[in-house]
Parts: C-alpha cells; structure tokens; sequence
C-alpha cells in the first residue's frame, strides 16, 4: 500500500511539471527541430558521457581511501551502473545499492560506505555551485541572481563545516546513556541510532587526508566540466548559437531539478530545468526540449548498456538487484 501511495505522490509531481514543460509546445517545430541533429556527434557524445562517469569512479576510490581496496576499473563502472540507476529507478536507487554492493563484496560497513557516497555529493555541491557562480559572472549579472548564489554559497558552507565538525566531535565524544533499568528502551534506541549516524560519518574518513581530498575536488570539476561538454556537444549538433556559458547554468539547475521526487528517467523536473536554463539565453521551448531529449536519450540508453554489462559480469539477477534496493 505505501509503495502505490508513494508511486502515485510521484506520478502527480511529474504531471504537474509535465504540464508545464508541454504548455503551449509546438509539436511539430519539435519534431523538426529533433530531425535537425547530426548523428555524427553521437559517438563523441557517448565518449563524453563514459569519461566523466568514469572519472567517478576515481572520486570514489580517493574518498574510500584504505578502506577498501577495490580496483579503480570496478569502481567506475560501478559509478556508470549506478547513475542508470539513478536515472530510471527514482529515489536514487543507484547510490543506495552502490553502498550495498561495495559493503558485501568487501564485508565493510555499508551504512558507512553510504556515508562516502553522500560526501561525494558534497564535492558535487560545492563544484556545482562554483560553476553557477560563473556563469552569473559571465552571463547574467542581476542583483537577484547574486544574493541568490550568496545564499546558495553561504548554506553549502556551513552544512559541509556542520558535517566536518560532526565527523570529528564523534571521534572525540562517546554516547552517554542513563543507567537507570527503566531506560533500558530508551537507552537501547539511543544506542541504535547513535551507531548508525556514526556509521555513516567515519564514511567522511578520507577528511584526515589532504591528498585524497584535493584529488576529490580536482576530479570533482574534471567530472562536471566533462557534464558540461555532454550539452555543449549535443548543441554542436543541433547547430545552436548560443554562448557556452549556458551549460554552466544547464548542469546547475539540472543538478536542483534531480533533487525533486520524481518518476523514472526525471521526466518533467529534468525538461523544465533545461527549458529553463536555455530561457535565460532566449531560446525556444522545442529547440530547448530537443536538446533535453536528446542528451537524456543517450545518457539513458548508453549507462544502461554499460550496467546490463555489469549484473551479467558479476552475475547479478533481476530479482537480486530488486531485493537489495527494497
């Protein structure tokens, strides 16, 4: 019953973005539009989209640290698997079970392997952030757009320090419970949830190295300069004239758009963000939505390739993949 309740909460949210996105859509200028784009740009797209899943596979390995002593090559296509994942099943289902696979495979704690996932997506956070920035900067200098990246800037600060200082005031500090029999219940809540959130913060251990982090960050803006390079070279292929610079706000509001509970594949958040991005440069919702399609099509259909790939390599079956995400 929760799950039907739950899939029909995120079919409304899709419709009513959906709604917007083919508001007043010429279909036809659409299909024309989609006819326009040229094959040959596929392959270096699909390169494009390769490397930078790949390079996070990296970004992991650096955050994982001794921990685990997985091969860089596992990890990455672990990372492309999991953002097909991502892509179709919602709730990011992909992170999840990257930390199920990683914590079976190498009997490791998985809650703290989640932990090194939700610290990637810290770098991810502050890089992504950085390239809105620039894109204010270059393009869209408004007084609104820049208290907005100062607001944007200050929270990501202070919730990455937060998480810092949580990790180490952890390290420092035990639990101290009531020894009073009538707690006991009480006692052994605390207790329980006191070890999953210390679980999940020693998966911010690689903050004890600069190395690992400063490669983190480097990797971290190699990835999405590399995202960056996706929208650009689906441009190309629709011939658009448009400056560069609106693939800084593309991957930005993309980003936000991801966070929004939705249907498989981010129909309706995803279209609405690129829509939106591209109104800042006065491009046309079809030209807009045909890029969207496009880029997403690809990204969609070459990450699942790769991860059909990875279950039958690792001899993983649907209905075991299915159990672990439940």
């Amino acid at each position: 019953m929760k799950k039907i309740s739950k899939r029909i909460i995120l079919l409304f949210i899709t419709l009513i973005f959906l709604y917007f996105v083919l508001c007043n859509l010429d279909f036809k200028e659409l299909l024309s539009v989609i006819k326009t784009f040229n094959l040959k740009y596929i392959p270096l797209l699909i390169i494009s989209i390769l490397s930078s899943l790949s390079l996070r596979g990296l970004i992991f390995k650096q955050l994982l640290a001794k921990n685990v002593k997985a091969p860089i090559l596992e990890l990455s296509h672990l990372c492309i698997t999991t953002a097909a994942m991502n892509i179709i099943l919602p709730a990011r289902a992909g992170d999840i079970y990257r930390a199920f696979y990683i914590g079976s495979k190498y009997n490791t704690d998985k809650i703290k392997i989640f932990g090194t996932v939700m610290f990637e997506r810290i770098f991810d956070i502050m890089v992504i952030f950085s390239f809105l920035l620039a894109g204010v900067f270059i393009y869209h200098r408004s007084l609104i757009a820049m208290k907005l990246c100062f607001f944007a800037g200050s929270s990501m600060l202070i919730g990455f320090f937060t998480a810092l200082a949580a990790y180490h005031y952890n390290k420092k500090e035990k639990l101290k419970t009531d020894k009073n029999p009538l707690s006991g219940l009480i006692d052994k809540v605390i207790h329980f949830i006191n070890n999953v959130f210390n679980s999940f913060l020693r998966g911010f251990e690689a903050v004890e190295s600069p190395r690992c982090i400063l490669g983190a960050i480097i990797t971290s803006f190699a990835v999405w300069f590399l995202e960056c390079m996706n929208f650009y070279i689906v441009m190309l292929g629709f011939n658009c004239n448009i400056h560069w610079s609106v693939t800084l706000f593309l991957i930005s509001f993309i980003a936000l758009a991801c966070m929004i509970p939705s249907a498989s594949i981010f129909i309706g958040p995803y279209q609405m963000a690129v829509i939106s991005a591209f109104n800042l440069y006065n491009v046309n919702k079809e030209t807009a939505l045909a890029v969207s399609i496009t880029e997403q099509s690809i990204v969609a259909i070459t990450t699942a390739i790769a991860a059909i790939i990875f279950f039958v390599k690792n001899n993983i079956s649907y209905k075991e993949l299915q159990k672990n995400i439940d």
